[in-house]
């Protein structure tokens, strides 16, 4: 009996599918799964009822009132932390105006909704705004703990993008004016948030994170926010620095970028990012012609639509796209990690995401058998 346990745990050892691993390419020949998050509420409830997904009642895998363990008894094989990338407790901030507010980021609200308008406006609000700070450190410890008593499941610590923050601070048109005007007011944005990100990592890092994503939204659907070379001049260097600090200690990071993107593809690699997520085809991103185009140069990740292919599509042509996906990654010996490409929402259908995870196991089953 001893010896066909041993044997059992042996398999179930070698059956597990390390995230780190295929994003590293030291895996080629299985397939991970990532979730984007954790689900929103609905959706998660409607999944575990349909398909009876347990949870493990196991307090280590509990962060912040979210039970991990039901994201790693769904299937999949790793999971972004979103809860780190700043201080909950001053999260907003009245304005002068009625209904407005200001969050820690610089980002103005009004009922509750973002206005793409900012508060950063000039040197002297960038050198004086003292309402970002990082987590706390009660909060990093509780992560720390969460970190060191997790196993069967891989966290990625959501952080972020310094084009992204640099904009929606300063409010688009502003943004969009200093382009031409003003590139020293940009530049000292960038600098502020670049000097947080750095502090941050370092944190996360001291309480166990080793794997990261920077959430950084470069596109619209056919084209990117601003032109490829200003991508270049102004957040090219600060994101290599970045990355080489987080691969100094041997540590993983990831690029989230919704929109096109496939323009970028080549300035990512440059900059050395392990892998690039989301690749949403409906804004005009080839996956296929990626694949072919830069091989395993970088780790792809997504390209299973949440607004499309999870939503609206026949869940037997999600098992199709999958199995095309697979296919088209090994024959340029691409990096693939199936994920969806955004947050899981109310409106994905339970039965094309459980499609998705089976048909990945499937294959990874068939692989190692």
């Amino acid at each position: 009996m001893f010896k066909r346990n041993t044997i059992f745990k042996l398999i179930s050892e070698r059956c597990k599918i390390s995230f780190k691993k295929i994003l590293s390419k030291t895996e080629k020949n299985r397939i991970s799964l990532y979730c984007t998050g954790f689900p929103e509420k609905p959706f998660i409830e409607r999944y575990r009822i349909k398909y009876g997904i347990p949870s493990d009642k196991n307090e280590d895998l509990i962060l912040k009132g979210k039970d991990y363990s039901i994201i790693k008894n769904m299937g999949f094989d790793a999971v972004s932390l979103w809860d780190f990338r700043r201080a909950k407790f001053d999260d907003k901030y009245n304005s002068e105006k009625n209904n407005e507010s200001i969050d820690s980021w610089g980002r103005v609200y009004k009922n509750g909704w973002y206005t793409w308008e900012g508060v950063f406006k000039n040197e002297k609000i960038v050198e004086t705004w003292s309402k970002l700070k990082t987590p706390s450190p009660a909060e990093l410890k509780k992560l720390k703990k969460f970190l060191r008593n997790t196993e069967e499941i891989e966290f990625v610590l959501s952080l972020p993008g310094l084009f992204e923050k640099t904009w929606q601070s300063m409010g688009f048109i502003t943004f969009s004016k200093s382009l031409r005007k003003n590139i020293e007011l940009i530049n000292k944005v960038i600098q502020f948030f670049y000097d947080y990100l750095v502090k941050l990592i370092k944190f996360l890092q001291n309480s166990g994170a080793s794997i990261f994503l920077i959430a950084d939204d470069l596109g619209y659907k056919q084209r990117n926010f601003i032109p490829k070379y200003l991508i270049h001049e102004l957040f090219f260097k600060k994101y290599q620095d970045i990355v080489e600090m987080i691969h100094s200690g041997k540590n993983h990071i990831i690029l989230h970028s919704d929109g096109y993107i496939s323009n970028l593809i080549d300035l990512m690699i440059e900059v050395d990012f392990d892998g690039v997520q989301s690749i949403e085809s409906t804004a005009g991103n080839n996956i296929f012609e990626l694949f072919k185009k830069y091989r395993d140069q970088i780790c792809f990740i997504g390209n299973l639509d949440n607004g499309s292919l999870l939503t609206y599509s026949n869940p037997s042509k999600v098992g199709l796209y999958v199995k095309r996906l697979i296919r088209s990654a090994k024959k340029y010996n691409s990096g693939i990690i199936i994920s969806p490409t955004q947050q899981l929402n109310s409106i994905v259908n339970p039965e094309s995401l459980r499609v998705m995870i089976n048909t990945v196991k499937e294959y990874n089953e068939k692989v190692f058998f």
